[in-house]
This record gives structure tokens, sequence and C-alpha cells, in this order.
């Protein structure tokens, strides 16, 4: 199997090196490439495709990658503007192509333990952004960048999509979003909202860049008091959803959070 990344960046990096500790052959496009793509990938036979790329780009690389009929799996978020979406579905749904958005919050297995039928939970994500990507200037990430599609909401979308995960079909969603620092240049560093599901749970939620350190977690109200659960990410949560992928690919179906999944999430929340 073959397979090519679009995007140098290190979400980019990590999923390569887990592609070639699998035995998978992998070609990282990066942002200087990224103008030679279709003869890149029209002289090259992939397996697979990955689009890691600023989030304002998703849609348009997944694009190159299915009219070559190449599966795919994209970083999250799906997307940050819906330019171009419809033409995106359409073609991977005419083609029958499997497709993915990576979320790897889903195969932690403290998310996988949260109880379905959890009345309440309140849930939180913060660390401070310039501590984020070691020897870089933060400013310059697509995080701190509304052109680039940043924001906490979308950047940390983890969060609600593991909620999405577990209790099924949204029925309300609230928030407010602020920029409350120049940690960023335009984008909202806070996010805090509610969300109602369909079947009856609540929950809420808080998102930040501003943490001084590194907070993430969940209280769920478990037999009538709130339980507080650390999550950590694991390389291992990264390299079982690749697996995932893959093995989805080899069977030719759609995998737990394909294209059409994601967009359900992302058409509630922006």
């Amino acid at each position: 199997m073959k397979a090519v990344v679009i995007g140098g960046g290190s979400i980019g990096k990590r999923h390569s090196n887990n592609l070639n500790d699998l035995g998978i052959e992998t070609r990282i496009v990066d942002v200087d490439e990224i103008q030679n793509i279709d003869n890149i990938l029209e002289d090259n036979l992939f397996d697979i495709g990955l689009v890691c790329s600023p989030n304002i780009y998703h849609i348009e690389h997944c694009i190159k990658l299915a009219t070559h009929n190449i599966p795919i799996f994209c970083e999250k978020p799906f997307y940050s503007t819906d330019v171009g979406l419809e033409q995106l579905l359409s073609i991977v749904e005419d083609r029958k192509l499997t497709t993915m958005v990576g979320c790897n919050l889903r195969f932690n297995p403290k998310i996988e333990a949260i109880n379905p039928n959890a009345k309440y939970i309140n849930v939180y994500f913060g660390y401070d952004l310039k501590k984020w990507r070691p020897n870089t200037n933060h400013l310059k990430s697509y995080s701190a960048n509304k052109h680039l599609g940043g924001g906490v909401l979308l950047d940390v979308i983890h969060e609600l999509d593991y909620l999405y995960s577990r209790f099924g079909s949204i029925k309300d969603i609230s928030y407010i979003k602020d920029r409350l620092t120049d940690i960023t240049n335009d984008t909202e560093d806070l996010v805090v909202g509610r969300v109602e599901f369909n079947n009856g749970t609540i929950a809420d939620f808080t998102l930040n860049y501003l943490s001084e350190t590194y907070q993430r977690y969940y209280d769920v109200l478990d037999e009538g008091v709130l339980k507080r659960v650390d999550v950590r990410v694991d390389n291992k949560d990264y390299v079982n959803q690749i697996k995932h992928f893959i093995e989805c690919v080899q069977l030719a179906r759609q995998s737990t959070n394909n294209f059409r999944e994601a967009h359900g999430l992302l058409k509630s929340i922006i």
C-alpha cells in the first residue's frame, strides 16, 4: 500500500511516521509542492490520501484526491468553509470512495468508556497556544488566523466530536465565542457553550487557547455525582484511527466518521 500526505506540518509528519511504522510507503506533499499536486497524483499510484493542510484548504485538497479516485482521510475539522462541499460529497459518493475525518479521541479508551446514556457531562480543553508547537511562531499558525480557518472552536473540535460520537444527533446547541487576548491575530481564543442531544443528554463545554498548563478532562454524572476523568492523547489513538481507515478501505466500506457524518456535526455548529 502507498499513501500520499498533503501537508508536512506536525500532524502530517505524525501520520506519515505512523504509516511508515505500519509498513506503508508514504509521500509527503508539502506547501511548496502543492502547485504540482495533479502531476504528483497522476505519476503515482496512491492507495490512500491524507489531507493535513491548513483547514481552509481541506475541501480543495480532498477534491484533488477524489478526482483521482483515492480514498481520503482528512484531518479535523472537515472544513472551515463549505465552499466546494457539495461537489466533494457528490464525487466521493458517486465513486463510492471510503472517507474519514480524523478525530483521534474517538479511539481513546477514556472517551470510549463514556456511558452513552449519561444525563449530564461537562467537557474542558485549555492550553496556551504559544506552547502548542515548539520552535514556531504561534501567530503564523492557522490557529491564530481566520483566513486559514483557525480559531479554537474548530481547532479543538475533538470535544464536540466525541460528544457527538457518544450521544448522537444534536437537538440544540448554543455558545459564545470571543477573542479576549492577543494570543491570536483575529480568531477566537475562548468558546463556552451547551449542547442538548436528542437522547436527552446535556453537555456543557469550554474550549480555550489560554490555560497556562495543558488541561483536558470531562466531568460526567455517574450514580448521582460528577466524576472527573482526565484525558491524555496517546499516539496509540492515532495509530488505531489510521488502522480503522485502512481496514475500511480494504473492505470497501465507510468509516466510523465519514464525510457525511462529519458534515452532520459541522452544520450544527457553524
